[in-house]
């Protein structure tokens, strides 16, 4: 361990305010040589765990829950790190499946904040919350932490780890255009940033990729587990009642196995083949996942926001759908559902840099009416460029808030309820619902 900085446990400067004041700016700004020195300067807490490393356009974070539920059922001591958060920024961080203590939390932050002070480095909120992450993981002793991406993969902060056991990226679509680029070829260049030499990495892409995929795959020397060829989904098998799926995965080595996948949608299928195919590698790679563990660790999986069915009558739906891709499968999973065939009043709100066109396109032949709405946001989509677009479409009213959005929904009695377009929408009706269903 550096001597440069203490062990990894409460200490540094004492807190006096949960949580700690805010001194990093919400920015993006791409790049690991300052991730790095701060990481040497906290005392390498990256290094005192193993890792999983999630990235991908959309279904990271299930895929994410579902390998962390499996190696926590297998008896393995578990870190989780995702992005956003829904209600609470420790959601973002949980160990043994707990969200982080206030008290935790808080002092991570600290030290991150007085390395910054001391040292004169430039974080960035997202960079500053995965050092407190990993030293949160290294404080508690975590056996493996599976870690989701924030935003593409290569420049990501939480590519800073070692070699991870492996790596996972579960689509490849059109989001973040400005960062990552304009085509599927490049942002499929910064995703696969995540592999390394000598570990596995299983991959969801378009069959458009594959080609350029197998080419750079042999010449960096990384094996490759590509859903639809080495990865099979030989079958599915859905309750429509329950909103699960029991899914038959076929990997290369003639290994098999029938899992349950607690999500509803074809790409919730997917996701879960995925899951399946990481943690039958991980198994292959010494750690102690018996089938038992892989199934009953998957069913037990939980991820709220996704096609999160909050009622059931009427159908209240929350997903935090926020690109066309991610629309398209909410669609999907919408149809294949009982209710599918009632149109529904969807409750809408986005960010500015979201393709709200092609989400309209995917969504609007599910919905009688729509209510937009602005997020708490600063980089919330004007409510009234949100409103002319979909009048264009649908009966589309305003509201000043979510708080208001679902009084107005809630006029038309016996009918569904979507809400959809952004996951700090969905974030928000939480906090509404849960007093009031």
């Amino acid at each position: 361990m550096s001597s440069a900085a203490p062990a990894h446990g409460f200490t540094g400067p004492r807190v006096r305010r949960w949580p700690p004041p805010p001194v990093f700016p919400h920015v993006i700004r791409p790049g690991l040589d300052r991730v790095h020195r701060a990481l040497s300067l906290l005392g390498h807490p990256e290094e005192a765990f193993a890792s999983v490393i999630v990235g991908g356009t959309n279904g990271k974070g299930t895929v994410s829950a579902l390998i962390e539920s499996a190696l926590r059922r297998g008896g393995h001591r578990t870190g989780l790190y995702t992005s956003p958060h829904l209600l609470n920024v420790r959601e973002r961080v949980r160990v043994a499946g707990i969200p982080v203590a206030r008290r935790a939390w808080a002092h991570a932050m600290a030290r991150v904040a007085e390395m910054k002070r001391r040292h004169k480095i430039s974080l960035t909120e997202f960079e500053a919350q995965t050092l407190a992450a990993f030293l949160e993981f290294a404080r508690a002793k975590v056996d493996i932490a599976v870690l989701e991406v924030g935003l593409g993969g290569r420049l990501d902060a939480v590519n800073a780890v070692p070699a991870p056991e492996l790596s996972v990226i579960t689509s490849i679509g059109l989001d973040h255009t400005a960062w990552l680029g304009s085509t599927l070829d490049k942002i499929y260049f910064e995703k696969r940033g995540i592999a390394r030499v000598g570990t596995p990495l299983l991959q969801d892409i378009p069959r458009s990729l594959l080609a350029a995929s197998r080419r750079w795959a042999e010449r960096e020397g990384i094996r490759t587990w590509t859903l639809g060829r080495e990865i099979r989904l030989e079958s599915v098998r859905r309750d429509r009642k329950g909103l699960r799926q029991w899914v038959r995965v076929g990997l290369p080595d003639g290994a098999r196995g029938l899992v349950p996948v607690p999500f509803w949608g074809a790409h919730q299928a997917r996701n879960g083949a995925l899951a399946f195919a990481a943690l039958h590698l991980l198994a292959r790679r010494g750690w102690r996942l018996s089938e038992k563990a892989i199934r009953d660790g998957m069913a037990a999986a939980r991820w709220p926001g996704r096609f999160d069915v909050v009622q059931r009558t009427p159908p209240v739906v929350l997903d935090g759908a926020h690109n066309p891709a991610a629309a398209r499968a909410l669609a999907e999973a919408w149809r294949a559902s009982s209710w599918g065939k009632t149109p529904a009043v969807l409750i809408f709100a986005c960010l500015k840099d979201k393709d709200i066109g092609g989400i309209a396109s995917a969504l609007a032949g599910l919905v009688r009416r729509v209510i937009v709405t602005r997020l708490p946001s600063p980089r919330a989509r004007p409510v009234e460029e949100l409103e002319a677009l979909w009048r264009r479409r649908v009966p589309t009213e305003t509201a000043r808030n979510f708080r208001e959005a679902w009084r107005l929904a809630r006029r038309e009695r016996g009918a569904p309820v979507l809400i959809a377009g952004s996951l700090y929408l969905v974030g928000e009706a939480m906090k509404v619902l849960r007093r009031r269903i």
